[in-house]
């Protein structure tokens, strides 16, 4: 029995052993990043393309209309890919949902990097499994990370100049997890031990080239310190444009973008975790990061700094869960190799990329999940009405029988 079960643990080994060969083979081959040679490196933000393994055509016109219009260096997904509890346990419907954003990537031979949501593994296939599928696209950039600290696909990414020589500035991927403790947080936090190595591994680069590299960092959970950044206004101004009711611990007051804003849209209540990590203080403290980005809240695509760092939103791409109409898009961002410290940044709506109209229906504002919940509730309102109807006409007859009796 014992030999046995080493046989199997050794074929099961093998088996690994295969499956994760060309994973790390399409990570070893991918050529650097690196500046064009004008100088710059083009990042394509895409945020909560958030579909199924039966995408809306409309999350597709537009992922292939912004990859087409920012002609990018870099794709970043920025998590909550794939509505993992519409989709479930099963890795073929996952898988699917997945090839559907990632092969107009695939077909443009263009490099990706991802970072996870809080929605890509509630459905009950694991962030490694989802990982796996990804790395067997060319051009993926993704990593696990280190296995001993908190969440998978924590891990940084230089960018070198333009002559192969130096590099230029680092951009910075964290696992944001998902939901928070019960009563605590709604959403989960960057833990401790990721923030040890953020500020470690930026030390590390420092002593290792000899200056702080100009960096940028990506995430799907924006920080709680986005609440500072916002101006409190009175309930009396509730109704008013771009002004939202607080999320969780902010509940019960109304805010609006404040002076600190340069661009964009409020669109709805950021949704951070409840309780600062002390990943923004690490940030400002560490001093590299230049520029973090988020995404989450599909309806929010702004740009403020708080403290000397940019926390800039990007809206949603998919039509599958909510959005904000014909302001679906995705996040440009222009690096310049003789100023890395500086970058330009601008959305790229559905509005000005997609001939095709808007979708009718509740899709382009609660997402066609919701449509379907709505028509399969009309449905069924109206069969119970049917029902109900039918029911009393009968009772009616048998009365107007008994009557005649």
């Amino acid at each position: 029995m014992k030999a046995c079960r080493k046989i199997a643990a050794l074929a099961l080994c093998a088996v690994l052993l295969v499956s994760l060969m060309p994973i790390v083979f399409a990570a070893d081959a991918a050529p650097a990043l690196q500046f064009d040679e004008n100088g710059e490196f083009k990042i394509l933000i895409v945020a909560d393309t958030q579909d199924i393994d039966k995408p809306q055509k409309e999350t597709i016109a537009l992922l292939e209309a912004e990859l087409d219009a920012a002609q990018p260096d870099l794709v970043v997904f920025l998590g909550d890919q794939i509505h993992g509890p519409s989709i479930g346990k099963s890795v073929e419907r996952t898988q699917k949902a997945l090839d559907a954003f990632l092969q107009p990537v695939a077909e443009r031979g263009l490099q990706f990097a991802v970072v996870f949501g809080n929605h890509d593994d509630e459905g009950g296939v694991s962030k490694e499994t989802q990982l796996a599928i990804y790395h067997s696209y060319p051009g993926c950039l993704m990593s696990a990370g280190p296995d001993d600290i908190t969440g998978c696909g924590n891990y940084n990414l230089l960018v070198w100049s333009s002559d192969g020589s130096r590099p230029v500035c680092n951009l910075w991927f964290l696992d944001s997890g998902t939901y928070g403790e019960k009563g605590v947080s709604k959403y989960a936090r960057v833990e401790q031990d990721q923030i040890d190595w953020y500020t470690s591994t930026a030390a590390a680069l420092e002593e290792q080239y000899g200056e702080m590299l100009p960096a940028y960092l990506f995430q799907h959970i924006i920080v709680p310190e986005i609440y500072d950044l916002l101006t409190e206004v009175p309930a009396s101004e509730k109704k008013a444009e771009d002004v939202v009711k607080g999320f969780s611990s902010h509940s019960g007051h109304y805010y609006k973008m404040g002076d600190g804003f340069t661009a964009g849209h409020l669109g709805e209540a950021p949704c951070p975790p409840d309780i600062p990590s002390g990943e923004f203080a690490a940030m400002r403290d560490t001093g590299d990061v230049v520029a973090a980005f988020f995404g989450h809240d599909h309806k929010n695509d702004f740009v403020g700094t708080y403290e000397g760092i940019d926390l800039v939103n990007t809206a949603g791409t998919g039509f599958y869960i909510y959005g904000e109409r014909e302001y679906h898009g995705a996040r440009l961002v222009i690096l310049h190799e003789s100023t890395p410290a500086e970058y330009d940044t601008e959305m790229l709506y559905y509005k000005d990329l997609v001939s095709e109209p808007l979708p009718g229906g509740l899709t382009p504002i609660h997402g066609k999940y919701v449509e379907n919940i709505v028509i399969g509730a009309a449905a069924g309102l109206l069969v119970l009405i049917g029902a109900g109807v039918y029911a009393g006409v009968r009772l009616s007859r048998r009365r107007k029988r008994g009557q005649k009796q």
